[in-house]
């Protein structure tokens, strides 16, 4: 008996170790894929535009080519929002009846062209809102183009720009009140939004034609185009240029003006005051107070915005 007995065990032991041998992996279940990060737009129609219409600029000619949506899953991946560069969010304030919340914009931090705009976006908007809306744009710190036009001021807090380095062009035309009143209610502050634009550095043309805005130019120093054009109650107390010292073209035309700071230890190449003193059917006042280089011909450009009753020097204080 013993001769059979050592070869048994020898058996056992052999079948045993091969039982206790671990699965190889096509034996074991597939893992479930993980699931890439899903980005929150928090405002229905700002996920709605994105998801649902050609809002993706992909040529940079500012013309839709196709929707955010890439896998058509009705979600907007990380990846998706990283892969855009041009953002065209064209909204129907007629239909929507309200302005639109676009937290969520942050995520896009490739974008270097934004528009916002729409129809009926002054006109359309009657319902008060307790909660004034900012736009913050402050994370898109590859932004070279921005508009924002048509919105209603007086439903907007602010429209924050800090530290976008690389802004050139900035449009915020067209942004005013929604009612009318006596010319008196047009200068209280709700009427008006503040544009924070510390560290544009690079910022080199402006247009807020026909807008109720609280700039301040100093925080744009290297600013050579802007334009001013027909603000109709938005003007400020002071035109106050002193800080654009490389401005080269501006349009202040149509603008009831008081006070006006053109010294700036430069000469414009352009200066358009339509509509103003004695221009060619002219409806506005000359100018009360101007504040200009000594230069001959600055005090020439500011010909037709002065008559005898002009305060004109070239010694202000800013």
């Amino acid at each position: 008996m013993k001769r059979y007995f050592v070869p048994l065990l020898l058996f056992s032991a052999l079948f045993l170790a091969a039982s206790c041998e671990p699965e190889g992996p096509a034996d074991k279940e597939p893992e479930p894929p993980v699931a890439e990060d899903i980005i929150e737009i928090p405002d229905e129609h700002f996920k709605h535009l994105l998801v649902n219409t050609n809002s993706i600029d992909t040529n940079g000619d500012q013309e839709g080519d196709s929707d955010i949506d890439l896998n058509n899953d009705g979600e907007i991946q990380r990846s998706e929002a990283e892969a855009v560069q041009g953002l065209l969010l064209h909204f129907d304030y007629t239909t929507i009846e309200r302005y639109v919340d676009l937290s969520g914009i942050e995520h896009f931090i490739n974008v270097t062209s934004l528009t916002v705009t729409g129809k009926g976006g002054i006109y359309d908007i009657n319902k008060p809102d307790p909660k004034l809306l900012t736009y913050d744009f402050t994370a898109l710190k590859k932004l070279e183009f921005l508009q924002v036009n048509h919105l209603a001021s007086n439903y907007f807090e602010k429209f924050d720009l800090r530290g976008l380095t690389n802004l050139v062009e900035l449009d915020l035309s067209h942004n005013r009140p929604t009612w009318y009143g006596d010319d008196e209610d047009y200068k209280e502050p709700y009427n008006f939004i503040e544009v924070k634009m510390q560290g544009l550095n690079r910022l080199k043309k402006m247009s807020f034609l026909n807008s109720f805005l609280y700039v301040d130019f100093c925080e744009v120093p290297a600013l050579q185009i802007l334009d001013m054009w027909y603000l109709e109650g938005g003007e400020p107390e002071t035109f106050d240029f002193h800080c654009l010292t490389k401005l080269e073209w501006l349009n202040i035309s149509e603008n009831h003006i008081d006070n006006l700071i053109l010294k700036n230890s430069s000469v414009l190449t352009t200066l358009l005051v339509r509509d103003i003193g004695s221009a060619p059917n002219s409806y506005l006042p000359h100018v009360e107070y101007i504040c200009i280089d000594d230069i001959s011909e600055e005090f020439e450009q500011i010909a037709t915005l002065r008559d005898e009753n002009t305060v004109v020097v070239t010694d202000c204080s800013f």
